[in-house]
């Protein structure tokens, strides 16, 4: 499912399909490729609406999933869970299965940005900040999808690397249960009209003893700090699930210092210098740190 998987001159979409199943979405989308059309598909349609009106995209068809019901499920299994492409950033909100997720879909965009946007229309258009891609990096996500040859599933930055097989659609994201505080953070300007510009999200697993953190905004996609991940982990009182304030310093630290080394770098301007976004991704990570392990903190935690 995408809101920005093709790039071309403009022109206006001239046909419309709605399809109600993802086997039907999967059929017209082969239909339409089969017959040399450029086709893509509109879920949200929070960034791929403006761009065919303005000229920026263009398309000889779209797939419109809106009325796909499959798509707005929301699923838990024993250890795992799956948000179906068509989920909102507002079906989110409440959602106290997933305490980060919540909160990464509450400080997305607008009321009316949260309405509209969803899962699959954010793993399109595959912004290097997207709140939604940091957290799912930080959270070890895996992408499912429906295609001719049949379901498959790819890693979340195997997938925003190289996108979905030619004719798959997206059908949802699936990550693991929370085993323990989780939080997500960002910088930016107004945060309901402005994307992030940078943003960082720890999830802490208690049961398995470990720490994940990505930041978004510095790569041209979300990247994993493993090297503070794994200082992290020897860091953390795994008994109290609590660590020192001098522990959350080294992991801010050892962040600034990995977020210099990501390659290839965002183009920068004068008032977001690469520095700039270094040392933010450090205050973030801190931040985020101490909200999750530090005693006097009040993290996300799952409920």
């Amino acid at each position: 499912m995408s809101d920005a998987m093709h790039s071309s001159p403009a022109r206006p979409a001239s046909a419309m399909y709605r399809p109600r199943t993802v086997g039907e979405a999967v059929d017209m989308l082969a239909g339409a490729r089969e017959s040399g059309t450029e086709v893509v598909l509109l879920s949200g349609g929070t960034d791929l609406v403006p761009a065919l009106r303005s000229g920026e995209r263009r398309a000889d068809a779209v797939v419109a999933l809106r009325r796909v019901q499959e798509l707005r499920v929301r699923g838990a299994g024993a250890d795992s869970l799956t948000v179906g492409a068509g989920v909102t950033y507002t079906d989110l909100v409440g959602w106290s299965l997933s305490p980060g997720l919540a909160r990464t879909a509450r400080v997305v965009g607008s009321v009316q940005i949260r309405n509209t946007g969803t899962v699959g229309g954010a793993l399109g258009s595959a912004r290097p900040a997207g709140d939604l891609l940091t957290f799912l990096t930080a959270a070890d996500a895996e992408v499912l999808t429906a295609s001719p040859s049949g379901p498959a599933r790819l890693p979340l930055a195997r997938f925003l690397a190289g996108g979905p097989a030619p004719g798959a659609v997206v059908t949802a994201v699936r990550l693991a249960r929370p085993g323990g505080p989780q939080t997500y953070l960002k910088i930016g300007g107004r945060q309901a009209a402005f994307p992030a510009v940078v943003s960082c999200a720890v999830l802490v697993d208690r049961l398995r003893r470990s720490l994940t953190c990505a930041i978004g905004g510095v790569g041209r996609l979300p990247a994993r700090m493993e090297e503070a991940e794994s200082a992290a982990a020897g860091d953390i009182d795994w008994a109290t699930g609590t660590a020192s304030p001098a522990a959350a310093r080294r992991f801010a630290d050892l962040v600034t210092a990995a977020a210099a080394r990501i390659a290839p770098a965002l183009p920068v301007g004068p008032r977001e210098s690469a520095e700039y976004r270094w040392h933010a991704a450090g205050v973030l990570a801190g931040r985020a740190f101490t909200r999750c392990l530090l005693p006097a903190a009040t993290p996300d935690e799952p409920t």
